[in-house]
Formats: structure tokens, sequence, C-alpha cells
């Protein structure tokens, strides 16, 4: 296509028009190509945070974005696949805890993941604040690791979904985060271009959240399990709170070690609660186990440390020092200045709210209620 094609088709999107499904495959190829520079892709990026972009539009991007690369598929295991997702939170590690625990169960955990958003951390930043963790595995990298580990959490790469991983970094540099379909078009290509049994969402709801609403918070779980089926492909989703830092620890080194905490049994709370959740979950659908004997056996393979042995496994095959899983500070970067701040005055801090209760709802989306109030009626 010519660049006034390219420009028509931003126009078309700015007076908000439908556009048909090759109009948005075309552009995508040729952002990746280098026919469409970076202005005029933003431009098309705001158009569509402002128009939107309905439920075919939306398919259309995503296939568009796996079409850019390959496919990772695992043909050779006799054990159900998974991927887990989270839209983004404060102190969201969840999946530095989910893949080993999942994979110490028989499961096997196959992740594309992202960077920081917004100001949400990513869980690729958090693993590679461990010296010499690689998380650019190439797909032939990743199912040889997930067959031989029982799990992996890789980037997109040019090999992978490039055409996500591009328009990804240009919507946080251009203020184009907060739009459910691209939101979910960006979640979703990348759980598509790995053939999974089953993927895990979970969609962040509060203040710390992009979806500040548990309305809108819902709309996007809708709108992922949209995309799933039509490509023909099992998922849950979960709604669930992020008006309060999921952890108790903000940073990506820090993320680290407090997921290696978890997996060593010495942590509880809101963050050990999540992670027993999902994979509770995915011992039920892909296994058949009832939902308080898979909780029962998420509980105890983090308190017998073979989910922690499996973490360690993992971050030893990405090229990572396989020591963070004994002394976590004896090898990751530690901060310059360090510094204690005293309150001038006695008081208390306010209690969480409890964990999110749920049940995962017979159209696959979850709504989640904190203890008191009710969070979503």
């Amino acid at each position: 296509m010519t660049p006034s094609d390219h420009r028509h088709t931003v126009a078309a999107k700015r007076d908000g028009e439908t556009l048909a499904a090759d109009e948005i495959e075309t552009f995508i190829e040729g952002y990746l190509q280098g026919e469409v520079g970076d202005p005029l892709a933003a431009a098309f990026l705001m158009a569509c945070v402002l128009r939107g972009l309905d439920a075919n539009e939306t398919l259309a991007m995503t296939r568009a974005m796996i079409a850019s690369g390959e496919t990772v598929t695992f043909q050779g295991l006799t054990v159900p696949t998974v991927d887990k997702h989270s839209t983004g939170g404060v102190a969201d590690g969840v999946t530095l805890v989910f893949a080993p625990i999942a994979a110490s169960l028989g499961l096997a955990v196959a992740k594309l993941s992202g960077r920081g958003l917004g100001h949400t951390g990513g869980t690729l930043d958090k693993l590679e604040s461990i010296p010499g963790l690689r998380t650019d595995l190439s797909p032939a990298e990743m199912e040889e690791q997930v067959a031989r580990v029982g799990c992996a959490v890789a980037a997109q790469s040019s090999s992978l979904v490039p055409a996500d991983g591009a328009l990804y970094a240009l919507r946080d540099a251009t203020a184009t985060v907060p739009s459910i379909p691209l939101i979910a078009a960006s979640v979703m290509s990348k759980k598509l271009a790995v053939a999974t049994d089953l993927i895990l969402l979970d969609v962040k709801s509060g203040s710390g959240a992009f979806m500040k609403t548990p309305e809108h918070a819902v709309d996007l779980a809708n709108a992922c399990l949209a995309l799933a089926r039509g490509a023909g492909r099992p998922a849950r989703v979960g709604v669930t709170d992020m008006s309060q830092p999921l952890g108790d620890a903000i940073g990506n080194a820090l993320d680290v070690a407090e997921a290696v905490s978890l997996l060593r049994g010495e942590h509880h709370g809101r963050l050990r609660q999540l992670a027993v959740a999902f994979v509770a979950t995915a011992l039920e659908v892909e296994l058949g186990v009832g939902l308080g004997d898979a909780t029962g056996q998420a509980e105890r393979a983090i308190d017998s440390g073979e989910a922690l042995e499996r973490f360690r496994r993992m971050v030893e095959a990405q090229g990572g020092d396989p020591h963070v899983a004994d002394d976590p500070w004896s090898v990751l970067p530690r901060a310059a200045v360090v510094r204690t701040v005293h309150s001038d005055r006695a008081g208390w801090t306010p209690k969480p709210w409890g964990m999110p209760a749920w049940r995962w709802a017979p159209g696959g989306c979850a709504r989640a209620t904190r203890s008191t109030p009710p969070w979503v009626s």
C-alpha cells in the first residue's frame, strides 16, 4: 500500500468509520515493515482510543499481531498446558509464583509476558533483575524448556508477535494505554500465539489498575473472552482487586525477593492467596481435581519446597543465577541508598481488604468481591 492508503485508514478511524479486517491487517503489517512510521501509528492508536474498535475490528487486530510472527505449539507434551496473564497492577508478582507452583503439580506453564506499562511493573522486568536471566527465548527454546522444566516465561521477539511488541512500546510512549480493545488485542495476541490448553486471565480493577471500576474490568474481561472464543480456545477470567498493592514489595528486584520468600513458605497474604486460587482453578479445569483438594495441593507445593525447586530450575534454564532461590539478596541488585522513614506520630495503617472471593462463572468470567463491602454485585 502507498502512504496515502495508510493515512486514509487513520483518517477513517478518526472519523468514526468501521475498518475492514484487511485494512487493519495491512496497516499493522505496514508498521512492522517500516512503511508506517511512529507518528502515523501513534495517530492510529489515538484514533482507536477516541473512537473505539468493535468486536470484529479487535479480532482483526489480534489476528494481525499473531500473524506477524511464529506460533508456539507443544505437540510432544503429555500434560496439559496453561498460560496465565494479568492486566497489571502494583506489586503483582503472581506469575512469578504461579508458574513454578503449577509446574510442580503436573501442569506445563508457557507464558509470553510483557514489560512495565504505564505505572505497573512488568513480569519480564522483574525476572531480568536476576543476573544473567534471558527472556528472549525463541519458539524452539520455549518449547524445549517447557518440556524439560515445566514452565517458561518469555518475551515477544522478532519471532513471537513482534507487531504487538512494537505497538506495546508505542502505546506506553503516546498515552494510548487505556483502551479496552487495544488492551484486549495486546493481551490475547500473546496468549493465542502460544497453543496452550487453557488461558487464565487476571483482570485488575481499582485505583492501581488501568480499569478503575469493576464495570470497566468486566468489559475488558468479556472482550478477552470474545477473542478467545473467536480463536476456539478455552479461557477463564478472574476480576480481582487492585485498589492496593497486591504484595508488600514494590520494585523489580524487591518483587523477586518477595516471590522467593513466598515460595519458601515464609510469606503469606493476598499475593499467595491469589496465586493459589489460579493454580487451583487450573487443576480443576485441566485435571478434574475438586477445587478444595486442588487448593490444598497448591498450598502443599509451596510448603514442601517443591514449587521453589521448580522456580530454581526455571531461572537456571533461562540463564539466571539459581542461587536467587537460596539467598535472593546475595544475587539481586540493591539500591545504592536505603532510607528508613519514621512516622512523626503514633497511629495505625488500615487493614487491607480481605482476599477477593470469586467464582468462575459459566461464561468463563469470574466476578470478585472483597470481604466487605461488595466489590462487584
